[in-house]
């Protein structure tokens, strides 16, 4: 699976969100665990740090202009609870002018949760520069008026070049951004034809869009069936050391709730099968069977040899 994020996304970050930035952090576990390909580009990073300021100051003078302080009529200082609402409302002011102060700092040492996150994100996933070539092609291709882009803006027309030429053909690409210029001018939650139409030709593949990480999680990520999961990375660990045939049984029913494997993980669970006896004599069992068939048999033309042979074997004893 093949993902950009747009700069408008991370920048959401900032403000009033109900996205979950944990939810950012499992989209890249993801992509560190082979189960997706998020792209990066120099451009989304470039206009990131530009704009970061301008969002974190707008957030603010919307928390600002906040009113902390209660208004109580006169007539209401014969009940008790005025005296406790005048109380709560000073504890209130006090704490958002310290939590401001806190804030202001971190502001200026981009010591944000945010940017800390997104610092890591850029640092170990090497965007894709922009290079002259890159954006050579972008020109030509808003000077044509082709999207994205609008009112002679390189960026999205950058960006997506840079993915034309990053993604393998035959891969779809998943764009989450709320830039309208990915979006059909008819249907607001489709992708724009011109664009749609350029993927299917160049890439063999389809382009899906969402206006939100959490609409694209929702679609694609429930903890169990997508994304790199810790609970399941746990279980793939212990097959190396399953102790039993019957350790071995629990642990595969216990994985046989994902629905979805990563190469990687794909890999890691045939090694263990290779390595213990306690799994690689029973895989003709039937729900080991019927789980490494499910998961690893189609992998087969990416595998080392020996995991192939494993397979095979496995097959042929089940013919």
């Amino acid at each position: 699976m093949h993902v950009f994020i747009d700069t408008n996304i991370l920048l959401n970050f900032f403000h009033f969100t109900k996205e979950d930035i944990d939810a950012l952090s499992n989209v890249f576990a993801s992509h560190e665990h082979g189960a997706a390909t998020v792209h990066l580009t120099e451009q989304v990073r470039d206009e990131f740090s530009r704009n970061r300021e301008n969002k974190i100051k707008d957030s603010l003078r919307k928390f600002k202009d906040v009113k902390f302080a209660a208004q109580l009529p006169a007539f209401m200082k014969q009940y008790e609870e005025y005296e406790q609402i005048r109380q709560k409302s000073v504890e209130l002011q006090e704490l958002a002018k310290a939590i401001s102060q806190k804030v202001d700092a971190d502001v200026v040492e981009n010591g944000l949760l945010t940017d800390t996150l997104i610092k890591d994100i850029f640092a170990k996933n090497n965007p894709i520069p922009t290079t002259a070539e890159l954006y050579g092609k972008a020109q030509m291709r808003v000077s044509l008026g082709n999207p994205p882009g609008k009112n002679g803006s390189m960026g999205d027309a950058v960006n997506w070049i840079a993915l034309l030429d990053a993604v393998p053909n035959g891969e779809n690409i998943h764009v989450i951004s709320e830039d309208g210029d990915y979006y059909s001018t008819l249907d607001e939650n489709r992708p724009h034809p011109f664009l749609k139409e350029e993927w299917t030709k160049k890439k063999q593949a389809e382009m899906l869009v969402y206006r939100t990480l959490s609409s694209f999680l929702k679609e694609h990520f429930d903890g169990v069936a997508f994304s790199y999961d810790k609970n399941k990375d746990a279980l793939i660990g212990s097959l190396a050391q399953s102790g039993s045939f019957a350790d071995t049984h629990y642990l595969i029913t216990k994985l046989e709730q994902f629905g979805y494997f990563s190469l990687k993980e794909v890999q890691r669970i045939l090694s263990a099968a290779l390595v213990n006896n306690q799994f690689g004599w029973i895989v003709t069992d039937q729900d080991v069977y019927t789980f490494l068939k499910r998961v690893a048999v189609p992998r087969m033309g990416t595998l080392a040899a020996e995991q192939v042979e494993l397979l095979q074997t496995m097959l042929d004893s089940m013919s």
